[in-house]
């Protein structure tokens, strides 16, 4: 395997991982550019890929209020 179908293969399996290009970069030792142009080559979303994704905002329920079946007979 050549050296870039190895760093390929490593930059997918950390994208898999869930690192973004920064930390792929950081961990394999290799240039910011390299790590994005594997994630533009492959079509994977972008937001992500660069370390901009910002996570949805999760639904808060206060406890009491939830319905529950059980009236604590």
């Amino acid at each position: 395997m050549s050296k870039m179908a190895e760093l390929d293969y490593d930059i997918e399996q950390l994208y898999i991982d869930g690192l973004n290009a920064r930390q792929i970069a950081e961990q394999l030792d290799c240039p910011l550019e390299i790590v994005q142009g594997w994630i533009t080559q492959v079509g994977v979303e972008m937001d992500e890929a660069f370390g901009e994704f910002e996570p949805p905002e999760l639904e808060v329920y206060d406890m009491e209020e939830v319905y529950s079946p059980y009236n604590g007979a």
